[in-house]
């Protein structure tokens, strides 16, 4: 009953106002103009291109991932090169070196050398064993196919003077030839 005596009193008095109620919401002008369909897919649209821009951030963070990733390879590179680091055999890990230390004597040779000129030093690409250092060219290969062929002569192997069938069983093995009469 305190409670409503003092409500009419602030009534009276006009302390306490009260704002009004809300009863309705004015319409963006979107909505006004083509209706609610309009509004949802405003929403849609925004929220796709709040997506595809954060698609693209991450993206770019990739990016310059890779990029410092190929970065820092390369210095550790160098610095493997450059006997500033050292790199054990079985591992991939990388370790700094002390100025006038050998890692291998410390380490006892499980330490991975460092080889000049990378995986493919000293292979041979179209060259035959016999050619050290000369490529055969296109001409070479053409007189090569179109040169006149050479018949090679079967050997006198029965010492006739003539090659005849006997030769070519002689070489055969399928029989001695001729026996000489001692």
């Amino acid at each position: 009953m305190k409670q409503f005596v003092g409500y009419l009193i602030k009534k009276a008095i006009g302390k306490g106002k009260v704002s009004p109620t809300i009863k309705s919401v004015k319409p963006s002008p979107t909505v006004m103009k083509k209706g609610a369909q309009a509004s949802v897919d405003k929403v849609k649209s925004d929220e796709y291109r709040k997506r595809y821009t954060a698609l693209d951030k991450a993206e770019g963070k990739i990016k310059s991932g890779r990029e410092m990733m190929k970065e820092g390879q390369k210095e550790r590179k160098k610095m493997i090169d450059t006997k500033r680091a050292f790199q054990f055999k079985r591992t991939k890990s990388t370790h700094a070196i002390k100025p006038g230390e050998d890692p291998n004597v410390k380490y006892k040779g499980n330490v991975r050398e460092q080889k000049m000129g990378g995986g493919m030093t000293g292979r041979r690409f179209g060259m035959k064993k016999g050619t050290p250092f000369k490529k055969e060219t296109d001409v070479d290969k053409i007189k090569k196919t179109f040169a006149p062929k050479r018949k090679k002569k079967f050997p006198d192997l029965t010492g006739d003077g003539k090659v005849t069938f006997a030769d070519i069983l002689k070489g055969r093995g399928v029989i001695n030839g001729k026996k000489k009469k001692a």
